[in-house]
């Protein structure tokens, strides 16, 4: 999953190198899923595992990304520091569905900011849990 993650990234940065309205807006989607599949590697390898199984059998009444979310929030020790990095991925999530599922089309600023968020989360995550 952490491999997934960090080709997600790869993409999305070759997605913005086209300079193209269509491939910036694509890119959000890679920069959102990147953070997700982060987290989800995280969880099944920090203290207290939760394993990619038990992670999909979570999410059958919920969910899936707020439950890896939430999850992932009630392992940080500091309140402080987990709701700004919740707040953080939400925003990029909200990004992200904009991407997917409207009409608006992200601006190569605009997809140059949300992949910036995603290396920011997933090196929060690194630093916070170390960089397994």
């Amino acid at each position: 999953m952490k491999a997934k993650a960090l080709d997600n990234l790869k993409v999305a940065q070759s997605l913005i190198d086209k300079k193209e309205a269509c491939s910036n807006t694509a890119s959000i989607h890679c920069s959102y899923y990147a953070v997700l599949q982060y987290m989800k590697y995280i969880l099944a390898h920090t203290d207290n595992p939760i394993t990619y199984e038990e992670q999909t059998q979570q999410t059958k009444c919920q969910s899936s990304h707020e439950y890896v979310i939430f999850e992932i929030k009630e392992r940080f020790s500091d309140f402080k520091e987990a709701r700004d990095f919740v707040h953080d991925v939400r925003d990029l999530k909200k990004d992200r569905v904009d991407a997917d599922y409207s009409e608006r089309e992200f601006s190569l600023d605009e997809s140059l900011e949300c992949r910036d968020q995603a290396n920011r989360l997933i090196s929060k995550l690194k630093r916070y849990f170390g960089n397994i």
